[in-house]
């Protein structure tokens, strides 16, 4: 009887022992598929309307994907070469095995049917192309074109954009922004957003894409210290076991709430699997690192100037490391600014 004991007992550490290296490899297939981040807020404009809250907005959308295991690079106040380089630096580190997310809180515009972020350097007036124009959009010199966050997004297994523009503030609501054509006359630029169309690739789960307002309309710069889709946002994300879908569903009725119904959240999105965001084994501490403007000259460091990091947490043990808790958009034509871009 003894020995038949010790015989089960054997058997049964090594049935628990290749049950641990079976869990081994479940939790080494999470860990390689990353998350990764970039977060751009834009509220010291030079020559349009500035705004109170997107450096705040990005700040705080930063700390709270780090949070969630997200590596972030954080932007505030760039100029047009510093959002290149950002972009540029982004697209080049995002594989067919990640996760990726672009945040991205200032003021944005659509000029016939192709959406721009504007850079915080963007002059008062911008001359729209003209047919005859070679070598390129000239707005492109200016303007951070929407098709240049995109594209790094559709590389990545799952990419996540969250687009907080066309602000308005309280106190100023215009724009500030002139566009004449190629015969010198200027033309007016209407509040909108354009839709973007997408097509998943074959190890792609698509691009999902999430606006603060919708079509015809201007987003709430809010009167605290976020506006209120970024506040929704933060309040949700972190909301154990939902779907990015029911993230949105959760956002819309807070902002909605919040503005009235004067504001209501879009997005649009071809995702062929589901997604959220507090559904992540254990994975190591990310860094958010910070890159704004020069104070003393009101323009940001060049591509190639180092970032310096604003917060980094020592190692932790993987056995350690915790999760953290917690419609489609109908398409814009013309000029326009708008929320959804």
């Amino acid at each position: 009887m003894v020995m038949r004991g010790s015989l089960f007992f054997r058997r049964l550490l090594l049935t628990g022992a290749v049950s641990c290296i079976g869990c081994s490899a479940v939790t080494t297939d999470s860990l390689a598929q990353r998350r990764l981040a970039l977060a751009i807020g834009n509220s010291n404009y030079t020559s349009v309307s500035p705004l109170r809250n997107p450096v705040n907005d990005a700040t705080d959308i930063a700390g709270k994907l780090k949070s969630l295991r997200f590596e972030v690079v954080l932007v505030t106040d760039a100029d047009h070469a510093l959002m290149r380089a950002r972009l540029h630096d982004f697209a080049s580190r995002v594989t067919d095995k990640d996760i990726a997310l672009v945040f991205y809180a200032g003021h944005g515009i659509t000029v016939n049917g192709e959406s721009f972020l504007l850079p915080v350097d963007v002059p008062a007036t911008l001359r729209l192309p003209d047919a005859s124009d070679q070598g390129g959009n000239p707005l492109d010199d200016h303007l951070i074109g929407f098709s240049t966050v995109l594209q790094p997004l559709q590389a990545a297994k799952l990419g996540i954009v969250f687009l907080d523009a066309c602000r308005t503030g309280a106190a100023k609501d215009a724009l500030g922004l002139q566009l004449v054509s190629a015969s010198s006359r200027s033309l007016p630029i209407l509040r909108g957003n354009g839709a973007s169309n997408l097509r998943p690739s074959a190890y792609s789960a698509g691009v999902f894409r999430a606006y603060a307002t919708q079509l015809d309309n201007v987003a709430d710069d809010g009167k605290g210290r976020n506006s209120p889709f970024t506040r929704a946002l933060l309040q949700h994300i972190g909301t154990r076991g939902i779907t990015i879908q029911e993230l949105m569903i959760r956002i819309r009725r807070s902002v909605m709430q919040e503005t009235n119904n004067k504001q209501i959240p879009w997005e649009e999105a071809a995702l062929n699997e589901s997604f959220s965001f507090t559904q992540v084994a254990a994975l190591p501490p990310s860094s958010v690192t910070r890159s704004r403007s020069s104070p003393a000259s009101g323009i940001a460091g060049a591509p190639g100037k180092a970032s310096a990091t604003i917060r980094r947490q020592p190692a932790v043990p993987r056995a350690a490391a915790r999760p953290s808790s917690g419609g489609s958009l109908p398409p814009g034509l013309g000029v326009g600014a708008g929320a959804g871009l």
